[in-house]
């Protein structure tokens, strides 16, 4: 992985995170969006990556030369009452994935967790069948706090339960 950095994503990247969100895309069904239903542009990408720049959000990419190849990024509450909670999605491109990248990423958000002081709780919602991630998660210390039956609907009709999952870092 010494050849695979991770850091705060720029508007630079733009292009490329769109490159790698089309390749994640097409590649799992662990993902909630769809390659046709990914239409974002260079600009609306930098737009978004502003804006949660902006709000004081984290975006993180993971960089192998000059391809983006992992992202999480995570979102504060933007309510009152969930103020105290970040919610993540990450994506990583099959070739990379069993590498420790997501580890690492997961590790740099709730490190960035607990140094804030208004987060208390990073939360996420991942697919029943997604059992390489749910391992993972839970051995960064998240819990699965409930389930939600058949909500994932896919393209030939089968579906797949979603957990959500929580992890205090306060």
């Amino acid at each position: 992985m010494s050849d695979i950095i991770i850091r705060e994503a720029l508007t630079e990247d733009a292009p490329l995170i769109i490159k790698h969100s089309k390749i994640a895309f097409s590649e799992s069904n662990n993902l909630l969006s769809t390659p046709e239903e990914f239409t974002i542009t260079v600009e609306d990408e930098i737009h978004w990556l502003n804006e949660n720049k902006s709000k004081n959000n984290l975006v993180l990419v993971a960089v192998k030369g000059h391809n983006v190849i992992g992202m999480l990024n995570a979102q504060r509450g933007s309510r009152k009452r969930v103020q105290h909670i970040c919610h993540f999605g990450i994506s990583i491109q099959e070739s990379y994935c069993n590498r420790g990248i997501g580890k690492r990423m997961i590790e740099i958000l709730l490190n960035w967790a607990k140094e804030d002081s208004s987060i208390e709780k990073v939360s996420l919602e991942v697919f029943s069948h997604n059992e390489r991630a749910i391992h993972l998660y839970q051995k960064l210390g998240f819990n699965i706090e409930g389930k939600k039956e058949k909500h994932i609907k896919f393209e030939d009709g089968s579906y797949s339960d979603e957990y959500i999952m929580g992890n205090f870092v306060k």
